[in-house]
């Protein structure tokens, strides 16, 4: 089984697609996307949808621990109901993935993104203004599926629009947009966590509402106005996420569609134009040209064998998501997502100060310090995907990064179970522990982060891609709602077993793209599914017949080469159509 994959995968390494293996030769990283500065901007530009999916990652945990909230809401003070309210905006964003797998096909991927933030504005209007636990609980949930739109759309838009050499690269931007976001977050907390005062003191409440420990009591300070700390400290972080969130919705007005979107709705001169636009090539360019036929002929392909399935059942086309190779890569793209989420990278992000706290420092200032140094680390060590990506490949990074996560996991829980409870005395070997969470992050932020969402981008076909993606993007919300709701419980009842488990599934991570993972580097999104079929030679007799038949009629079969591609100006689009209606 592993020789076959291995020999699969080695077969792999070489592009059949014209447009993959003239492009490999182009510049990668950083230079490569300074040579196509129109994709590049463009990317980046929306990206901005996935800074605010990293802001309301990073914005809650930190505002849970500030004493202006917790005499707001004294009811939302325990680690059960703070696991609900941080895991509610999972649950939204696990129907919002979903949701958009149907809206980003009807619409466009471009349209489905400014639905995204009218959805995200309610939700996050609900969460700045609320009076009671209901409103902010709601707003949660609201929130998240616009969340869960962006997460879902964003990476598949990059995917459709970047050139192969540079895919890897341009989509790893909305996982460094995810890290400036938190980071952004983190460190807006921890600057309005001194508006006013960094302490409550409610009017007319004897020491401060402290008990004689100098724990802060939230039901004291209940219904008595802070005159120290500021209810801004909390309802402006809130709120800021907003500007983003329209810069995006103004700004995607002048933003091209996806040429592969346009193909799909026999828009062929839209596509090109497109094309043409991105690619920085005129229309009648041959590397142009060959690359408007090969996803041409992928979606002709793709809608003859959809007719087929849809003939037999109306759901036939869902249906054929988990079946033959489709099931397979389904497979691949939802033990990533979910082999991304155990990593425990989430569990950080979402209660950094409380893990902090574990390790003896009880002081909220110190904790909302080391919560901001995590996301700067993140930010630098997310630009070594961004640039390098393409250049060694996805599994390497995959790999290297699983590694690293499970031996943090391991020498954390190694210094938590000797000083948990004697870290007053050991000082130093907390501030240990908190360096190997911030070298945790590291090692995710490079790998696991961007690239597991690359990866799942590439994996489908283009008529099965957005139904596709949103399965997998649903699933990576779905474990991310798990964790959200159960990180403080299992800090408090598995103590340092909960970085064992986390560790245990690091290195089944690492095994499984090792064993079971493609390499998609510099493949087109169209040839992966020869990939993914076997080889040219053992792909199913009629899909290679059907797959035969469309690039003879689009001038495509036999050719090598750009000189080869034949201009025909009759490009067997009535055929297509028969095809298809039959």
């Amino acid at each position: 089984m592993v020789a076959i994959l291995a020999k699969k995968v080695a077969e792999a390494k070489v592009s059949q697609s014209v447009v993959g293996r003239n492009n490999a030769e182009k510049k990668h990283g950083l230079m490569g996307m300074l040579a196509n500065p129109y994709v590049f901007m463009t990317c980046l530009f929306a990206s901005l949808g996935c800074m605010m999916y990293g802001y309301d990652q990073g914005v809650m945990g930190s505002i849970l621990v500030m004493q202006n909230f917790e005499a707001h809401f004294p009811s939302l003070t325990g680690s059960t109901i703070q696991g609900w309210l941080v895991a509610a905006l999972e649950l939204g964003a696990w129907a919002g993935a979903l949701l958009n797998g149907y809206l980003a096909d009807r619409i466009s991927r471009k349209y489905s993104m400014l639905v995204a933030v009218v959805i995200f504005t309610v939700g996050t209007g609900l969460q700045t203004g609320a009076q009671n636990p209901a409103m902010l609980f709601a707003g949660r949930v609201v929130g998240g599926i616009g969340i869960g739109m962006f997460s879902m759309v964003i990476p598949l838009y990059q995917a459709e629009i970047a050139p192969p050499e540079l895919r890897g690269s341009l989509v790893s931007l909305q996982q460094l947009s995810i890290t400036i976001g938190t980071c952004i977050a983190f460190w807006l907390d921890y600057g309005m966590h001194f508006v006013g005062g960094s302490d409550c003191k409610p009017a007319g409440v004897a020491n401060g509402a402290m008990d004689s420990d100098g724990t802060f009591l939230p039901y004291a300070a209940h219904g008595h106005t802070c005159l120290g700390e500021k209810t801004l400290s909390w309802r402006l972080p809130l709120a800021l996420q907003l500007i983003p969130a329209w810069i995006l919705f103004f700004g995607m007005f002048f933003l091209p569609f996806s040429p592969r979107w346009l193909m799909m709705k026999h828009r062929d001169d839209d596509c090109i134009a497109s094309l043409s636009k991105l690619r920085r090539l005129a229309p009648e360019d041959p590397l142009l040209r060959a690359e408007y036929l090969e996803i041409k002929a992928a979606v002709m392909f793709d809608e003859e064998t959809e007719a087929e399935y849809n003939a037999e059942n109306k759901f036939g086309a869902w249906r054929a998501l988990f079946g033959g190779s489709m099931l397979k890569r389904l497979g691949i793209g939802c033990w990533i997502m979910i082999f991304q989420q155990f990593t425990g990278i989430n569990a950080v992000l979402y209660y950094a100060p409380q893990i902090f706290a574990t390790f003896g420092f009880t002081d909220v200032t110190t904790q909302l310090l080391a919560t901001g140094v995590t996301g700067v680390l993140q930010i630098i060590f997310t630009l070594p995907a961004v640039l390098f990506l393409d250049n060694f490949g996805r599994k390497s990074f995959l790999i290297a990064g699983a590694a690293g996560m499970c031996i943090c996991h391991v020498i954390v829980a190694a210094i938590d179970g000797s000083f948990e409870d004697s870290w007053p005395t050991h000082t130093s070997a907390g501030w240990a522990s908190i360096a190997f969470i911030w070298l945790f992050a590291v090692n995710f932020a490079y790998s696991w982060g961007p690239v597991a969402w690359v990866l799942t981008q590439e994996i489908f076909p283009n008529s099965m891609r957005s139904r596709g993606v949103s399965i997998v993007a649903s699933t990576n919300w779905m474990f991310n709602f798990v964790i959200g709701l159960t990180t403080r419980d299992m800090l408090g009842s598995m103590k340092y077993g909960t970085y064992i488990f986390f560790a245990a599934f690091c290195a089944g991570g690492g095994l499984f793209v090792w064993l079971l993972v493609p390499e998609t580097k510099n493949k087109t999104l169209e040839e992966l599914d020869v990939y993914f079929g076997g080889d040219n030679s053992s792909i199913a007799a009629a899909d290679r017949a059907r797959m035969q038949r469309i690039e003879e009629s689009l001038g495509l079969a036999g050719v090598q080469n750009l000189e080869d591609l034949k201009r025909e100006k009759g490009l067997g689009s009535e055929e297509h159509e028969e095809n298809v209606g039959n």
